[in-house]
């Protein structure tokens, strides 16, 4: 008798071609494997929570949270507002401090071939060396005297502590290798 629930006559009918499925789609499947204890399953689930990991993987674990972590406190204190500022103002201007390093690089390497020349030629590049340096401090210091008024203008209750030696560090760097990368090209304007 089947009232609620489908006929389990399972023979096939005269004219159909194809066998009728011995197994009842409301009745649940068989399991394949016992059911664990609960000792097995709480180890497992503790072995889900807390791995045990050999030390090769213990010392990556490790790596990439101190990576992460390093990443998020560079994110965070490069957000300051200040610094924020003083990026886009430096990665803005077009001046002699941001190929500082290569011109040094340059003055060193032609002092160093010069001096099998002579003293004069020694002489003559060490002082280039030394104009070159004046030049760059010249520029940094044009450049923290447009930055203050800038800061004055935009960010008056932030403090400038910390900013010159920050925007110093970034102006000498060749534009490619700064860190951040620069969000503006020279020549916009901020």
């Amino acid at each position: 008798m089947a009232l609620f629930r489908p006929s389990e006559n399972t023979e096939p009918a005269a004219g159909d071609s194809t066998p009728a499925t011995p197994s009842d789609p409301a009745k649940p499947a068989k399991k394949q494997v016992p059911t664990p204890s609960r000792k097995a399953a709480e180890e497992a689930r503790r072995q889900r929570l807390h791995p045990t990991l050999t030390k090769k993987e213990a010392k990556a674990q490790e790596r990439g949270a101190r990576s992460a972590q390093r990443d998020e406190q560079f994110r965070k204190t490069e957000s300051q507002p200040g610094k924020v500022l003083i990026r886009d103002f430096i990665d803005s201007r077009k001046g002699i401090s941001s190929f500082a390093m290569p011109i040094l690089m340059g003055s060193l390497l032609i002092s160093l071939l010069a001096t099998s020349l002579g003293t004069v030629v020694v002489a003559l590049t060490s002082y280039l060396t030394w104009f070159i340096m004046l030049l760059i401090a010249f520029d940094v210091f044009m450049m923290w005297r447009a930055y203050k008024k800038l800061h004055a203008e935009r960010l008056p209750n932030e403090p400038l502590k910390g900013l010159l030696a920050y925007g110093l560090n970034r102006a000498i760097n060749l534009r490619r290798l700064r860190a951040p990368a620069p969000r503006v090209k020279p020549g916009d304007t901020i």
